[in-house]
């Protein structure tokens, strides 16, 4: 019963593992708080299979139980499912859970011999998941008879009846099983490893508090405080050995949990002590008081959280703590110092605190928009924490001249605010058009009324952030437009129609050319136009030009227009500068080609025709996913609607116009539709037009559709009337949601060899009509927001705040965290960018008080040198540092034979082999479907701190869209950072939405490392998923940050001295097993099973002596490996 612990001899990669696994499971497991369930009529059978010094096995088969697919099963003390907890309440807990199938369920629990008691009984309960257990979440239950021979199997034969076992009989001949007699096993009664029982050491007096200045001198006393001022936490009397026990992570269970230093706004009753929830209690900056011998027996996966808030706890009780202030979350009562039991331990004697006068400066926010009265911008002004002021000055100014401000000017608006009430504000100030200028910044200052502003003065400012949108709207932009008037009309001398231009900027010439409409795509320098003109000098931004062409080149039934574009180009989305129909009358037709003589028709028979037929009409999506492609991220184009068509409810729309000879009495015959619907994207290179729908009906069961396209009519689609709904009402015809199949030449001819899905047509045969209504003109396109261009230079390198323990990680190339003030509330978007060379890390949000915070690890591919890490966004923040990663001795391990395989991403590619009609060239890369294969991949890795850096070469070039796709990811790495990877590439070329990108060293993917294992010589990823970084968007120019790519696999080799077992130290219990269960959830009513399941997932490792990295120990004779679970 009480053997002495052995501990397992394993590396900190066990811990670090085993915490990924736990880490995962609580987080994903503990964010859900389900509703609870009807409870049902289940039924448990559980016997004992096993007993053993070691606990007992329940074989369970449960039925009757709901319609769910998993559910939660746990062995408890008959009764005691109210008191289950976080900390326990459970003897065994089923993992994993169990599976669901008819209402039935089988499965074993194991209990290991300490967490039974034999005096009990016992029973399984089967409940709901992500719910706490009761009558309204209880699937089933079911007893458990444990016989006495099977308790004496766990425990021994029951005290009193054997003498040698009785530990009040002979406490020197049975030490195994007398918890008295056994030091290894009870720390209370050995005199060496109980430092609270050494009759050599002077326990610490009661805890005491004591506040200074940043001298660590002066008392703190009502020195007024705000936030960025530094304090200087003494404490004396904290017993060092005191609040064992908790939660049991990030601190294991069994060791001191330390002591909590914090600054913050606590409520008058905020003691843990006396039952206070955590919302008393609101945190600004935090210290932790901690033995270092306790803390050097914290898993490493934990280490760097503490260490970053780390306060030596001495051995007699004292500390010293520096907090740098800040404003809590909350405020649930005033501001102080105050310390408590760390890791949910509660300790009465070391609740203490410090009152502190600590006040909150002032803080505005600002939203600007649009004057209503008249052209200008409304800065809308909202202030709160002022105070007691009963009136302070506002106004908006160019930003940093708030020394030119007076009473009569110096500012675009100024208002006085009166009655303040409650410290809070609100004013609106409008600046005149006449007054801006969209090359400058504007800010708002508020200060101290009767005084002028200054730095004694200001109270508060912040940046006023004008929308591009708004100043269009103030400045508008002038766009090139082309007037087209028909000059001279004649059957001898043809058409010549006078283009007038203006407004042409810059451009100092330009091609015209009179062309029929929507055909600029067949345009080149040697035809596809009626008649052309270069203007080779543009004066004034003005030109007029006249275009001839002859009336034998003219068609009555089409439409012309002029179009005005670049010089030294061809038109197109990119290129056209403006664009205007012809207008060409009936008398200017009549004197080109004659007036159209009147066809003889045959006499026919009169027909009554039938009374008020109804209009007949077209509705057709034509291709969903095809829309969705053209107005999507990759294609960035639009649709319009337009000659007659109409869209609504996603449903192109087109009256029925005249022609057609639809015989309702047969059932056959064709009818006419008018409109056209226009497709563009790629900028340009896509364009494609379907219009006046035809719709021949060939047999009751199917129809051929027409659509007109590059001047020819092409049959597009075949109708499977069978399959439609078909009505006659009142003398017209209808066929609802008939299916649609494209034809080869829709495919070849109007849509460039690219196969979709069409969707359902419904059309109705009446009377000539309009098209329903609906919007015309562009109805979609595509949402684009213009990627920022980063700096060349830091545009800033100061603002941003970070202690001591941070900058020396950061400068070391490890993990670090960052922060700066000053960004707009909850602002999004701002870009973290690291210099020399501009290399954009990753986007942050800033929180609601302006403050950006980012995590993370430098590029491995960064060089040694002085470098400046920034934040950008509505203003620059920056700090200069050196990086000297020789000094951390990165990569002890040599890498060489690895091999990568990574396919970026499926759906790329096949629109690349597709749509784009591209490709892609490999140098030193193999294409092995889905993949590209990297091999000889050579560099460093750090088995400890898993990071390093591997490098493979090669380069993939992506062309597409007639080149105007063409980028290239070259020198492909791995770069491995802790728990987080990255696929890293040079990225040259030209991308899909045409802008030039030259970055080195970007990382474009990233995955996690959480269950990365090195075993047997090699660090192994098994189709790990990877999704772009914000970087990677930046560079690629197709998706955005976040999207998932395809999964990396990769086999990186170490040398035989990497993952390689260190000699065995003597662990005590305290390091021996770690239960790491991390705090449940703060709110009332929520679950706790999910902590509970995170912290059983390591007692049954720690339990089973298994492992999650296979290593091989090179200190004894024999090979040892562990167990793989």
């Amino acid at each position: 019963m009480n053997d002495t612990a052995i501990p397992l001899r394993a590396s900190s990669r066990l811990r670090v593992l085993i915490a990924a696994l736990v880490s995962f499971l609580l987080v994903a497991a503990g964010a859900v708080v389900a509703a609870p369930a009807h409870a049902a009529d289940g039924s448990v059978g559980a016997s004992v299979t096993d007993a053993s010094t070691s606990g007992v096995t329940v074989q369970v088969e449960a039925s009757g139980l709901p319609d769910v697919a998993g559910a939660y099963a746990a062995l408890i003390v008959k009764g005691t499912e109210g008191s289950i907890s976080a900390g326990g309440g459970y003897a065994a807990f089923a993992m994993p859970f169990p599976s669901v199938s008819g209402g039935a369920t089988s499965f074993t629990l194991t209990a290991p011999a300490g967490s039974l008691d034999r005096t009990q009984a016992y029973e399984v309960l089967v409940w709901q998941q992500h719910s706490n257990p009761d009558a309204t979440t209880i699937y089933a239950r079911g007893d458990v008879e444990i016989t006495a021979e099977q308790w004496d199997a766990v425990f021994g034969v029951e005290p009193g009846t054997d003498p040698g076992t009785d530990p009040g009989t002979d406490p020197g001949t049975d030490p195994g099983t007398d918890p008295g007699t056994d030091p290894g096993t009870d720390p209370g009664t050995d005199p060496g490893t109980d430092p609270g029982t050494d009759p050599g050491t002077t326990p610490p007096a009661s805890a005491a508090l004591e506040v200074f200045l940043d001298d660590g001198t002066t008392p703190v006393a009502d020195t007024v405080l705000q936030a960025g001022d530094t304090i200087v936490v003494k404490g004396s009397g904290y017993d060092p050995t005191a609040n064992v026990g908790g939660r049991g992570a990030p601190i294991p269970a069994n060791l001191p949990q330390g002591t909590y230093v914090v600054f913050g706004n606590f409520a008058s009753n905020w003691q843990p002590s006396g039952g206070a929830a955590s919302a008393t209690r609101s945190v600004g900056a935090q210290g932790w008081a901690l033995s270092e011998s306790v803390l050097d027996q914290v898993p490493a996966q934990y280490q760097g959280a503490i260490r970053a808030q780390w306060v030596a706890l001495a051995d007699d009780g004292t500390f010293q703590a520096t907090l740098t202030l800040k404003d809590a979350a909350a405020t649930p009562g005033s501001y102080g110092v105050y310390t408590y039991g760390a890791g949910g331990v509660v300790n009465a004697d070391q609740e203490r605190s410090v009152a502190l006068n600590y006040v909150i400066p002032p803080k505005i926010a600002i939203s600007a928009a649009l004057a209503t009265a008249e052209p200008g911008i409304t800065a809308s002004v909202t202030g709160t924490g002022f105070g007691s002021a009963t009136g302070v000055y506002a106004a908006l100014i160019e930003t940093g001249t708030e020394a030119d401000v007076t009473a009569g000017g110096g500012f675009l608006a100024m208002q006085y605010v009166r009655g303040i009430s409650g410290g809070a504000f609100g004013v609106d100030l409008t600046a005149p058009v006449d007054q801006l200028d969209r090359t400058k910044t504007y800010e708002v200052i508020v200060w101290k009324q009767h005084t002028m502003p200054n730095a004694d003065t200001i109270l508060a400012r912040g940046a006023v952030a004008i929308s591009d949108a708004d100043w269009d709207v103030l400045f508008p932009v002038e766009v090139p437009t082309v007037e087209t008037t028909v000059k001279t009309a004649t059957a001898a001398d043809g058409l010549t129609v006078t283009a007038a231009g203006s407004e042409m900027g810059t451009n100092p010439g330009a091609y015209v050319a009179l062309i029929e409409a929507g055909t600029e795509a067949g345009v080149t320098a040697g035809g596809g136009f009626l008649a052309m003109k270069y203007v080779p000098r543009i004066s004034f931004e003005t030109f007029s030009v006249d275009l001839t062409t002859a009336a034998v080149t003219l068609d009555r039934t089409k439409t012309y227009e002029v179009i005005v574009w670049k010089q030294h180009t061809l038109p197109n989305a990119d290129t056209i500068l403006a664009r205007s129909t012809v207008t060409i009358t009936e008398a200017q037709w009549d004197a080109l080609l004659g007036k159209k003589p009147e066809e003889p028709k045959p006499p026919v028979t009169p027909v009554t025709p039938p009374a008020n037929v109804p209009g007949g009409s077209l509705r057709w999506a034509i291709s969903s996913s095809f829309a969705d492609y053209v107005t999507g991220p990759i294609a960035q184009g639009s649709i319009s609607v337009s000659g007659g068509a109409t869209r609504s409810g996603g449903q192109f729309q087109f009256g029925q116009s005249v022609g057609g000879d639809f015989d309702v009495a047969t059932g056959v015959g064709s009818v006419v539709y008018r409109g056209s619907v226009r497709f563009t994207g790629h900028h340009g290179v896509l364009d494609i037009t379907l219009s006046d729908p035809v719709i021949r009906v060939t047999s009751s069961n199917s129809a051929t559709l027409f659509v007109s396209s590059g001047g020819s009519q092409v049959a597009f689609a075949t109708l499977d009337l069978g399959n439609a709904v078909r009505t006659t009402a009142n003398g017209a015809v209808s066929y609802t949601a008939a299916p649609a199949a494209l034809t080869d030449a829709g495919r070849d001819r109007v849509l460039s060899g690219n196969s979709t899905r069409l969707n359902p047509v419904s059309f109705t045969i009446g009377s000539a009509s309009a098209a329903p209504a609906g919007t015309s003109g562009t109805i979609a396109a595509a949402s684009v927001t213009k990627k920022p261009t980063l700096p060349a230079t830091p545009p800033s390198a100061e603002g941003i705040v970070i202690d001591e323990k941070n900058l020396a990680a950061l400068g070391a190339g490890k993990a670090a965290t960052v922060a700066a003030a000053g960004f707009q509330p909850n602002e999004e978007g701002i870009q973290v960018v690291v210099y020399s060379t501009p290399m954009l890390l990753e986007t942050v949000k800033a929180d609601a008080t302006g403050v950006a915070t980012w995590s993370g690890t430098l590029p491995a591919s960064l060089e040694d040198g002085a470098h400046t890490l920034t934040l950008q966004g509505s203003v620059d923040r920056g700090l200069a540092f050196t990086l000297n990663r020789a000094a951390t001795v990165i990569g002890a391990c040599t890498v060489e034979g690895a091999t990568l395989k990574w396919g970026y991403k499926e759906s790329f590619r096949t629109y690349i082999e597709g749509i784009a009609k591209g490709g892609w060239t490999l140098t030193d890369v193999a294409y092995q479907y889905p993949d590209y294969v990297w091999e000889s991949g050579a560099g460093s890795f750090d088995d400890k701190t898993l990071a390093g850096l591997v490098t493979f070469g090669g380069a993939i070039a992506f062309t597409g869209h007639e080149g105007a796709l063409n980028t290239t990811l070259a020198n492909a790495r791995i770069e491995l950072a802790g728990d987080t990877g990255f696929l890293v590439f040079d990225v040259t070329g030209t991308t899909q939405d045409g802008a030039s990108v030259d970055q080195k060293g970007v990382r474009l993917a990233e995955f996690a490392l959480a269950d990365a294992a090195v075993v047997d010589g090699a660090l192994s990823l098994d189709a790990v998923p990877t999704t772009l970084t914000a970087a990677g968007a930046a560079a690629f120019g197709t998706y955005a940050a976040g999207e998932a790519l395809d999964p990396v696999t990769a086999v990186i080799p170490v040398n035989a001295e990497c993952g390689s077992a260190a000699p065995a130290e003597g662990e005590s219990d305290a390091t021996a097993a770690v239960t790491a269960v991390s705090a449940p959830a703060a709110a009332e009513g929520a679950p706790v099973w999910p902590w509970i399941v995170g912290g059983l997932v390591v007692v049954a490792l720690a339990a089973a002596g298994g492992v999650l990295i296979g290593r091989r120990s090179r200190t004894s004779g024999a090979a040892e490996v562990t167990t793989e679970v």
